[in-house]
């Protein structure tokens, strides 16, 4: 498994986290329930908590799929396990082709890709933030996610913190935008750029971490 597809992994699996408390909560909820999505807050999470989850938690059983990796072909394989939506193959030209390219911009994305939206994502390169949440539907279609997340990493791929928290806050399929924008920025910029506490945070992150081969990144 190269660096590449470590990080990928490892950023999938972060903003996933990260939004999953709020997924599917319009963008007025996060603002004024949540507060804005910070990291892992404590005041999220447990059963006597309206999301009923455990901090640092994914929406999957990370273990078990990271299991079911085979050794080549890591980016499509990991795509058809972690993200089993109707988008799977679109998002899987993305990751394959941020892998090959080593950069995003609007000239090298293909039809594929862009599907039926690229005059609506470029459109969207020039809203303030907050317009966003009406220009890709707050009752987010798996497409719209995939178009919204698109439109987020075009704007900034270079800052792993501030996309992906920008991401999730906006509300709609957090889960999902969330780990879009975490694996594609982890994967062009390195595990390094990902803040050690939502590394250290994730739920398993000893075993997630020996099973990516990355136990020399502080642990909990």
């Amino acid at each position: 498994m190269t660096e590449r597809e470590k990080a990928f992994i490892l950023g999938t699996l972060i903003g996933d986290a990260l939004g999953l408390p709020v997924n599917r909560k319009p963008h007025h909820i996060v603002r004024m329930y949540f507060k804005g999505i910070k990291g892992y807050t404590d005041e999220y999470y447990s059963t006597a908590t309206p999301t009923g989850l455990r901090k640092g938690q994914c929406s999957k059983d990370v273990v078990q799929l990271l299991l079911q990796l085979p050794n080549e072909n890591i980016i499509e394989a990991w795509t058809k396990l972690f993200f089993p939506s109707s988008e799977h193959v679109r998002l899987g030209l993305l990751f394959q082709a941020v892998e090959a390219q080593g950069e995003l911009n609007a000239e090298t994305i293909s039809d594929a890709v862009w599907g039926n939206a690229k005059s609506k994502i470029l459109e969207s390169l020039s809203l303030f933030p907050t317009d966003l949440v009406m220009q890709f539907n707050e009752a987010m279609t798996e497409q719209d996610a995939v178009d919204f997340a698109l439109a987020m990493l075009l704007r900034n791929h270079s800052d792993f913190e501030t996309t992906v928290l920008s991401t999730v806050n906006m509300g709609g399929l957090t889960a999902l935008t969330g780990a879009i924008t975490g694996g594609a920025i982890a994967m062009l910029n390195g595990v390094q750029t990902i803040p050690h506490e939502w590394i250290e945070g994730l739920e398993q992150s000893s075993e997630i971490l020996s099973r990516l081969h990355l136990q020399n990144i502080i642990t909990k």
